[in-house]
């Protein structure tokens, strides 16, 4: 078997086994994966496992996700190398110096995880029914995409009722950062704002929510009990739609009324 990869897809022979058990060589696309050394305004190095899609949306959720940058303005160019998997970031001064700051080994990164304030109001409020609802409007999303952009997991934000960014990847964690800097580079802030998603979410995914100020998170499935003592922490109601039209709230109940 060997493959073939495309943008954000590897073609690959496959054998389809029926119930006769009788076997079939096939071909079929799946996610690309690779990892890509991050440098960012040349200082701070770091990796990332993905695919080579959308790669200035992900790494922009990135940013925002460690507490980086706010904005856009702050993100100043992005150099792709796909053949030596490469990605070459510069980033305002102020925004550089927050990650070198955070940076605990050289010249490979891993970042510390200092304490950061809470970032979100208490005025949302929903109801079950406008949770089922949006949840509903998240789904005709997925069903909606065309077949190749269907990777194994799909974030989106919304607020108002209206989804306003989306983005799919082969790692529950990069489909939230691509969702998250679809939504930046658009001119939205993510204060505030619900995320859905067809996966539950880590300890490390709903860090990263709180850092942004999200305020609110519908999944398809439960969060691990890490996500929830995070969410609690920083008010960030987490509700599940996974069980029939039953939904479950795991953190910061009081936003559901």
């Amino acid at each position: 078997m060997n493959s073939e990869t495309t943008t954000g897809l590897s073609k690959v022979e496959v054998i389809k086994i029926d119930q006769a058990r009788v076997g079939e060589a096939a071909v079929e696309y799946v996610p690309a994966e690779a990892e890509f050394r991050i440098l960012v305004n040349n200082d701070v190095e770091t990796s990332l496992h993905c695919a080579p899609h959308r790669v200035k949306s992900l790494v922009v959720g990135w940013l925002i996700g460690e507490g980086v940058i706010d904005r856009e303005d702050d993100f100043v160019a992005i150099d792709t190398d796909l053949d030596s998997l490469i990605i070459r970031v510069t980033v305002s001064e102020e925004a550089g110096s927050k990650l070198a700051a955070r940076a605990i080994t050289a010249p490979i990164g891993k970042l510390s995880e200092p304490e950061f304030p809470r970032r979100v109001t208490t005025e949302l409020e929903l109801t079950p029914e406008y949770v089922t609802e949006l949840s509903g409007r998240f789904r005709k999303l997925f069903l909606g995409l065309r077949s190749s952009d269907r990777m194994c997991y799909l974030a989106a934000f919304a607020q108002n009722g209206e989804i306003h960014s989306y983005g799919e990847g082969f790692h529950r964690i990069n489909a939230m950062y691509r969702a998250l800097g679809e939504l930046v580079i658009a001119g939205v802030a993510p204060q505030n704002r619900i995320m859905l998603a067809n996966f539950g979410l880590t300890q490390q995914m709903t860090l990263r929510l709180a850092r942004a100020g999200v305020c609110m998170a519908i999944t398809a499935a439960p969060p691990s009990n890490a996500a929830i003592q995070i969410a609690n922490d920083y008010y960030l109601c987490i509700v599940s739609t996974a069980i029939g039209s039953q939904i479950t709230v795991y953190s910061a109940p009081w936003r559901v009324i």
